[in-house]
């Protein structure tokens, strides 16, 4: 009989708690061993040559650059479509830099939010979105999850989905005061306006006439107002240096004290944006 037909054979809801907590633990130190023993094949022949390096470009509020490393742990905001986060060589660059600097790093998987972007530019339905947005972050962890293994020595890092900080009450309270503000606020009005647009026009075109869609500006608005109540959240609990390859205006302008009426955790951000070059030959050994 083959093992999996021994498996297949288990009535797990037999086994006792105790059993099944120590055939997990069994199980995961396995699986380490296993993913290990992968890194050490495929680095031991030849050694890697890197196509970008990640630097740092920009931090908000620029008084908190001269001591950004004193906070050892800091969130690396995964937003999934984005050209930096397709290619997994720029994400390779940035988790050596983020390895470099900081002892643990919460990987911040946009799941969830990426169903409106899905919305905006294919046009389907929301619930389908949601699935396809679900199933695109856990594609990303599968596709990437050995590569943040191997800075694992210098940095502890930890994944979390956006969709399980959207289920804290939190995120509804934040998200409905960050509604109220764009409705009283010109200023934060303008600046999710202006994200809204540059947001549409972001990676592969969408036609002219499209761009004007009162569905799509309204998919764009709730997308920049949604990350920013899931990023209070993630504030909230302490996590208060948020990396990113690019640069968004509207985190760079809060952190920098421009909109004093988001709620009190996005003030506390410190926004860091890093720019990715492409190596040459010889800069890539």
């Amino acid at each position: 009989m083959s093992s999996s037909t021994d498996l297949e054979s288990i009535d797990w809801s037999e086994l006792s708690l105790e059993r099944l907590q120590l055939l997990q633990s069994r199980i995961s130190k396995v699986i380490n061993i296993k993913i290990q023993e992968k890194l050490t094949r495929s680095t031991s022949n030849f050694t890697k040559d890197h196509k970008y390096k990640a630097s740092l470009a920009k931090v908000f509020p620029q008084s908190m650059r001269s001591s950004l490393f004193n906070n050892q742990k800091c969130v690396f905001a995964i937003s999934l479509g984005s050209k930096n986060f397709v290619y997994s060589e720029r994400v390779e660059a940035c988790i050596r830099w983020i390895s470099d600097n900081f002892k643990n790093c919460l990987v911040l998987v946009g799941d969830s939010l990426h169903r409106l972007t899905i919305e905006a530019r294919e046009g389907i339905e929301e619930d389908l979105a949601y699935l396809k947005a679900i199933r695109t972050g856990e594609k990303f962890i599968d596709d990437h999850y050995l590569l943040f293994q191997e800075y694992s020595e210098s940095c502890q890092f930890e994944f979390k989905m956006i969709s399980e900080i959207g289920k804290q009450l939190d995120f509804d309270i934040y998200y409905e005061e960050l509604q109220s503000l764009y409705g009283r606020n010109e200023s934060f009005e303008n600046t999710v306006n202006s994200f809204a647009e540059k947001y549409l026009n972001r990676g592969r075109p969408i036609e002219a006439g499209q761009v004007q869609d009162p569905r799509q500006k309204y998919l764009a608005r709730r997308y920049l107002l949604e990350e920013s109540a899931l990023f209070a959240c993630i504030a909230k609990q302490e996590w208060l240096v948020f990396v990113y390859p690019g640069s968004i205006k509207t985190f760079e302008e809060i952190s920098e004290g421009l909109h004093p009426e988001v709620p009190e955790p996005l003030k506390q951000i410190t926004w860091v944006s890093l720019g990715l070059k492409r190596l040459n030959a010889k800069e890539s050994k």
